[in-house]
């Protein structure tokens, strides 16, 4: 399967297809249906104008498989993770049930006190909002979204984009804009959305995040305050992917640990002529869960 998008960067726009899917019964992985099928699919995307085919594999063989089919790797990106209530998500992770998972309401409480201390941070003239997207104002978050990021690999990201990529997702929750203002203008936005993994466990899943120059502050009271309602419904745990490299120092900073999940992005140009350049390493890209919303 692969979507139909469009790649910006520096003012200069090129026609892409993001790899989602590959499906091959058990019995035909070892034959030769697998490149087959890619190899099929790289000459369809050029046939219809499209100057490259990108995706982000997060299992190790299948990322291994498809370099082996000529798929150039740009870099990896660890899935940045918070425990919310610790005890009980090792608890869930591991297996132990459901008495486990109820002694663990005490070590998870102290903890939960313990960051409480650890939020009080400066909040003099910030608001903060928390909206489904059809109640946000699109164009300040979009703007709050994107500032900054102009030379890098992206996907435009307008208000009516923003509306669009939102509206639903495939399990029916909806997503969120935690948002920061000052001075009625948005400083800093968080798209989130709910989202249950194996064995329960319960997470809060960050799409995107920004904010505007000079105001990485309001991202991080967005951040604690994401925290804050994690807690209130239940979440065992934050997930984060970024390849922002200086959104992933700021994660760390307030709490965040590298999981055990590691996402490797890989492209292959179709061999159409552009005046686009895909840059070979990811500190040129930007890519977020808002560009693979698959948990």
């Amino acid at each position: 399967m692969l979507e139909p998008c469009t790649l910006e960067a520096s003012g200069t726009r090129c026609a892409a297809g993001y790899w989602t899917n590959l499906c091959v019964r058990p019995d035909y992985r070892r034959t030769a249906l697998y490149p087959r099928l890619v190899f099929t699919m790289l000459s369809g995307a050029a046939e219809l104008g499209m100057d490259l085919v990108y995706g982000a594999i997060r299992r190790p063989d299948v990322a291994q498989g498809h370099l082996s089919l000529g798929m150039q790797k740009i870099g990896e990106m660890p899935v940045m993770a918070k425990p919310v209530r610790p005890a009980r998500l090792v608890s869930k992770h591991k297996g132990f049930g459901s008495v486990f998972q109820q002694v663990s309401a005490v070590p998870d409480y102290l903890y939960a006190e313990y960051r409480s201390l650890r939020r009080r941070s400066a909040r003099d003239g910030y608001v903060f909002g928390n909206s489904t997207v059809e109640e946000c104002e699109p164009s300040a978050v979009a703007q709050a979204l994107r500032a900054g990021l102009e030379s890098e690999v992206r996907r435009p990201l307008t208000a009516e984009a923003l509306v669009k990529r939102y509206h639903s997702n495939p399990d029916g929750d909806a997503y969120r804009v935690l948002s920061v203002e000052r001075s009625g203008v948005t400083q800093a936005a968080v798209v989130y959305r709910a989202a249950v993994r194996g064995r329960d466990v319960r997470t809060v899943v960050i799409m995107e995040m920004g904010h505007m120059p000079s105001e990485e502050h309001a991202l991080r009271l967005a951040l604690f305050e994401l925290e804050k309602i994690g807690s209130q419904s239940e979440c065992d745990v934050i997930l984060c992917l970024s390849s922002n490299l200086p959104m992933q120092t700021l994660l760390r900073s307030v709490g965040y640990m590298k999981s055990n999940e590691n996402y490797v992005l890989m492209m292959k140009p179709t061999g159409r002529k552009t005046d686009f350049a895909f840059p070979a390493k990811i500190a040129g890209w930007y890519f977020t869960f808002a560009d693979h919303d698959a948990f």
